[in-house]
């Protein structure tokens, strides 16, 4: 059996006329309830309010990424392109969306409004309109490209890259360069065109991934050329790397792109790394930041005979995020690129998509948008707790629970059975993403399991011998909470029976 917990700290309702997300001394690591904003749910073609605790049966309810607060989005989590298209009297449609990209705009920055931190910019790729769209405030929306001529026209734009300081890139596949542009606050401009076709360096063929670094340094895959190519925050270029070919380490067609510099005042492991995709939307390969090879997996290395992996992210924990266009879902990986789980199945219901494409993640509250094809997702990164199992080992006199975890996660413990009330062994525990087991010995203490086989009821010779676990049936419960973004506005509960004999 399994339970679904879902809590709300509490907000005024005179703070709701104004921004949604204040200060509270009760929410997670960073202090405060995130704000979403009305303009920004529109950049992901947003503003579908639903009917956010009916979550659609128990059989299927996956936790890996959660709906926020109501009273953070007063239920706005999803919309259609009918939004858009009324937003802005029928002048853009939603038509072929592509990347995103999610960032807290210095010149945005109040140093005596701690409240705001959590106002960030949005930029959409409308791919099949050759239009960018953003938002201009929290309020209003902008779109490039509607009346752009000559140079500063687009064509089947994919990617797009931003920074802090105002800094907006673009694959312009079509065109097969990288566009900048410059956005001192509320307005995007053209700035310049960066290479163009052809397989020298600094040249292009059909790019359609990129992505900045902290230190705003732009990776861009080339997607033609087989290759991914560096460029330093003066446009020139620093150094390109990819042989082509099908081998792991070796590139072809490479399309999504993701880095962490381990320079990012957002980064819990200060890792170095670049992801992509490649092998025709078949393969996900890792590099370090001079081009070497690290680890390659595929599809079917992870349970799944054919996909279309797209685009890409990185968030707080280092873990890695891949859209699949194919099958319809979120693909999850952990730092070292070890398979966690897939978020999402076909459909139009809650946790579901419909070829999902972009992803973009601000890090420092774990804020997550997705776009698919006539739609998109807002969710905050939440917990799951797959693959329990409970054992009674015998030989050695411990129970064991083993589980795995699809994100870094606070646990707390209870036991209860015939003969022992309900006893809480660990209140909140933080346990890292993966594969976890916990081993219980009769005073319902942890043991590492280091020491397990030097274990024995009995204590025969050469082992420790350990208290004994009486004879019943013992029921545990399991409760997982996220250690940020939605700490404290979520958490989930499971039970598993032992029978120790």
């Amino acid at each position: 059996m399994k339970k679904r917990v879902f809590r709300c700290s509490a907000v005024k309702v005179a703070d709701l006329a104004g921004v949604l997300g204040r200060p509270d001394p009760k929410c997670g690591y960073f202090g405060y309830i995130p704000n979403f904003g009305l303009s920004i749910t529109f950049i992901v073609f947003l503003l579908l309010p639903s009917n956010l605790f009916a979550f659609g049966g128990k059989k299927y309810d996956p936790t890996t990424l959660v709906y926020p607060s109501f009273l953070h989005t007063m239920g706005i989590r999803k919309a259609t392109k009918l939004h858009l298209m009324i937003y802005t009297g029928n002048k853009v449609k939603v038509k072929n969306p592509q990347g995103l990209a999610v960032v807290r705009l210095n010149s945005w920055e109040d140093p005596k409004d701690e409240n705001d931190d959590d106002e960030v910019t949005g930029y959409g790729i409308n791919s099949g309109m050759n239009v960018i769209v953003y938002n201009k405030s929290m309020s209003s929306l902008g779109f490039y490209g509607l009346k752009a001529v000559g140079e500063r026209k687009l064509n089947n734009p994919t990617a797009v890259a931003a920074n802090e300081l105002g800094d907006v890139y673009v694959a312009d596949t079509g065109n097969h360069r990288i566009v900048r542009f410059f956005n001192p606050k509320s307005n995007l401009n053209f700035i310049r065109a960066i290479g163009g076709k052809g397989s020298l360096p600094g040249r292009f063929e059909s790019p359609r991934g990129l992505v900045m670094d902290s230190s705003h340094m732009l990776y861009i895959a080339d997607t033609g050329n087989h290759r991914i190519q560096i460029i330093r925050p003066d446009d020139q270029l620093h150094l390109w790397f990819g042989h082509q070919g099908v081998k792991d380490g070796e590139l072809w067609h490479p399309t999504g792109i993701a880095v962490t510099n381990g320079r990012g005042r957002w980064s819990y492991y200060k890792d170095r790394f670049i992801v992509l995709t490649d092998l025709d939307g078949t393969r996900i390969q890792k590099f370090n930041l001079e081009g070497e090879f690290i680890k390659a997996v595929r599809l079917q290395d992870f349970g799944f005979e054919n996909g279309e992996l797209l685009y890409m992210a990185i968030d707080y924990y280092c873990n890695i995020w891949v859209t699949d266009f194919a099958n319809h879902c979120i693909h999850k990986f952990d730092r070292n690129l070890n398979y966690l789980t897939s978020f999402g199945r076909k459909g139009g219901g809650k946790k579901e998509f419909f070829e999902p494409r972009g992803i973009a993640i601000y890090k420092r509250f774990g804020q997550v948008f997705i776009v698919e094809k006539e739609a998109a997702q807002y969710y905050w990164v939440g917990t799951d707790i797959l693959n329990l199992n409970s054992n009674w080992l015998s030989d050695k006199g411990v129970v064991e629970l083993s589980f795995t975890l699809t994100e870094p996660t606070f646990i707390m413990l209870q036991v209860e059975g015939k003969g022992l009330k309900k006893r809480t062994i660990f209140e909140k525990k933080k346990y890292f993403t993966g594969p976890r087991t916990i081993y219980l010995d009769g005073n319902w203490n942890v043991v590492a399991g280091s020491r397990i086989e030097s274990f024995h009821p009995n204590g025969t010779a050469g082992h420790l011998k350990i208290d004994a676990i009486a004879r019943g049936k013992y029921k545990f419960k399991i409760k997982v909470e996220s250690t940020y973004s939605s700490y404290k506005f979520f958490s989930k509960e499971v039970e598993t029976v032992v029978v120790v004999n």
